[in-house]
């Protein structure tokens, strides 16, 4: 089964940017699953675990993130709503890899 890392924004300012961006992340998870891929999405779930107020934490949750990224095949990027800096970086190291990246708006 193809790994595919989904990468799209999740921190936000106020709590309804942040529940808009979680579904988001739930749409794009849900369209990979039902593709037949597996969805790696550790924003969804990290961020269920680990406090992200807590900077110690919130680097523990990207460390692992990445990580499981570097087993991807794919990335999507979802880009509706913006491409956030950290976006930005994964985007970056991905390219750099060779890995196949696809968007979704």
């Amino acid at each position: 089964m193809r790994l595919v890392y989904i990468c799209s924004p999740y921190r936000a300012a106020d709590e309804e940017t942040l529940q808009r961006n979680i579904d988001y992340a739930r749409e794009l998870t849900r369209e990979i699953l039902l593709q037949g891929k597996a969805a790696v999405t550790p924003h969804l779930y990290m961020t269920q675990c680990l406090n992200e107020a807590d900077e110690a934490e919130r680097r523990c949750g990207l460390a692992a993130g990445r990580a499981m990224g570097e087993k991807c095949e794919t990335m999507l990027v979802g880009r509706r709503f913006r491409i956030s800096e950290g976006m930005a970086l994964e985007i970056d190291k991905k390219k750099k890899k060779g890995i196949c990246i696809q968007y979704h708006d």
